[in-house]
């Protein structure tokens, strides 16, 4: 009798030990995983320029589409700028993907509009909302402002010493679009003209 209670004093310590190291594994698996969370976590907030999933299939959609030409991005500059006509000849192709128009007065209070296509591999479209999340400052005398405005994510550039600024944002996900002109960025963008914008959709 003595031995079979020695016998199950020495099994029920084989089981507990078990138990005990099977415990000790899975508290440390959870706490792997526990650790694997923090460190992904983590490195979305000190990773500002990490790509979201959306953002990755945007980027990808733009590498595979063909930019428009210049005749069908010449269609896309406004006849006029608050009131403001356009000077001569005015719509130029700056550079491949890249269209601009210029706008009466002449000088410094004139304004400037430009368009340009981020499909390709011209990475546009990804830049600006690199700049966006990372918000860099100008030299001194100068300033950047990062805001939304009317569901688009908008930067401006202010030079309040040569009374120049610009605001930009990105018009469906794919074309970049910029105004300058002498007036606060406020008003510029109440110069946008989105009815005219509107022909970029079927482009989408």
């Amino acid at each position: 009798m003595k031995n079979y209670i020695s016998l199950c004093c020495i099994l029920v310590v084989l089981f507990s030990c078990k138990d005990s190291s099977n415990e000790e594994k899975k508290t440390s698996e959870n706490a792997t995983i526990s650790s694997a969370i923090e460190n992904a976590e983590e490195e979305v907030l000190t990773n500002p320029l990490q790509i979201t999933k959306s953002e990755k299939e945007i980027y990808k959609a733009l590498k595979k589409k063909t930019p428009l030409t210049n005749a069908e991005l010449f269609a896309i500059i406004p006849k006029d700028i608050h009131g403001n006509k356009p000077i001569g000849d005015y719509a130029l192709q700056v550079s491949p993907q890249l269209t601009s128009g210029m706008y009466e007065p002449i000088g410094k209070k004139g304004y400037n509009f430009f368009i340009q296509d981020g499909v390709g591999s011209s990475a546009v479209v990804q830049k600006f909302f690199d700049s966006y999340k990372i918000m860099p400052q100008g030299p001194p005398q100068t300033e950047y402002v990062y805001s939304e405005r009317d569901g688009y994510k908008t930067i401006s550039f202010l030079q309040p010493k040569i009374k120049r600024n610009y605001i930009r944002f990105v018009y469906n996900n794919r074309f970049k679009i910029t105004l300058e002109g002498p007036d606060s960025p406020a008003v510029l963008w109440s110069y946008i003209d989105f009815e005219n914008l509107k022909k970029l959709d079927k482009h989408n």
